[in-house]
């Protein structure tokens, strides 16, 4: 806790600088000459949120509830808004299984964090993509050690990813106690690491996608190094700590670190960063407190 809350301050410190270097003036001179594109934003919301509903349906069904959609969406939108105070969202789970009573709460909570795991698999290999294409322009890496980022990391995590369902965790002595849940689990996610996995990719290119359109709504060139530069941003802003809020400040500054080589104005980088963080998260989260307030432990 204590190497977190050292590495938040450095982060809070290093945006502190960026920003002050900045001047009122570029945010003055902010101008939407594409308003057509944060339309589009807009809707990308539902596209986002949709896939994850498709995760989430996916999960409870394979644990043998009945996906109902009024219960589907506010659970996941309950899990949103516990995920926020949780390093990378993780905490996602607890929103959800306030709403479910019984043995089906344990295959909601692994199905989640596998979930999890997968869309975290999604902006490693994304990322690490984004990484070998604007390399030349934002960093220099000696070859030997691109090839372990490239190769290396994504290949031990998808094997790991593959190997959950499948793995004898009668051998292994810490899991004995819950070998039970954890192999029913295990029969479960033979159906869903795939799906899983696929919607994933899809969800990370949509909010890179929302995140592009934005940086065009303020007037920048469209570019494959700038898409790039994003699945980078957003892989730094996965691998940072935080500790509340889902990255704010840590995605506005891993943000100011990859994207103003493309960006000229830092000072879009922070606004599409905040807006996206509102769009995306903020309301959301709102939505999903209302929800848990709302909720007498309804067993669905």
């Amino acid at each position: 806790m204590a190497l977190k809350v050292l590495l938040f301050i450095i982060i809070l410190y290093f945006f502190y600088i960026q920003v002050s270097i900045l001047s009122w003036s570029q945010f003055e001179s902010l101008e939407t000459p594409h308003p057509f594109y944060f339309i589009l934003v807009l809707v990308l919301f539902f596209v986002n949120w949709g896939l994850e509903l498709l995760k989430w349906n996916l999960i409870l069904k394979q644990s043998k509830v009945s996906v109902l959609f009024w219960n589907s969406f506010i659970s996941m939108f309950s899990g949103i808004a516990t995920g926020i105070v949780t390093p990378n969202r993780i905490g996602n789970f607890i929103g959800r299984m306030i709403f479910y009573k019984g043995k089906v709460r344990a295959q909601i909570v692994l199905g989640t964090l596998y979930s999890n795991f997968a869309q975290f698999l999604a902006t490693l290999i994304f990322g690490i993509i984004g990484l070998s294409l604007v390399k030349q322009s934002i960093i220099v890496v000696h070859e030997s050690k691109l090839l372990v980022y490239v190769f290396v990391i994504p290949v031990l995590s998808l094997v790991f990813y593959f190997l959950v369902p499948f793995l004898n965790l009668n051998r292994i002595k810490i899991f004995k106690s819950k070998v039970n849940v954890l192999t029913d689990f295990q029969r479960l996610a033979k159906s869903l690491y795939l799906p899983l996995l696929q919607l994933s990719s899809l969800r990370f290119l949509v909010f890179c996608l929302q995140y592009f359109l934005l940086l065009l709504t303020f007037g920048c060139l469209g570019t494959l190094e700038l898409f790039a530069g994003i699945t980078l941003f957003y892989l730094l802003s996965t691998i940072i700590p935080s500790l509340f809020l889902s990255k704010l400040v840590v995605r506005e500054t891993a943000g100011l670190m990859v994207l103003s080589y493309f960006v000229e104005n830092p000072a879009i980088i922070i606004i599409s960063s905040l807006i996206l963080w509102i769009i995306n998260l903020g309301i959301p989260s709102l939505l999903g407190l209302l929800f848990i307030l709302k909720n007498k432990m309804t067993n669905y």
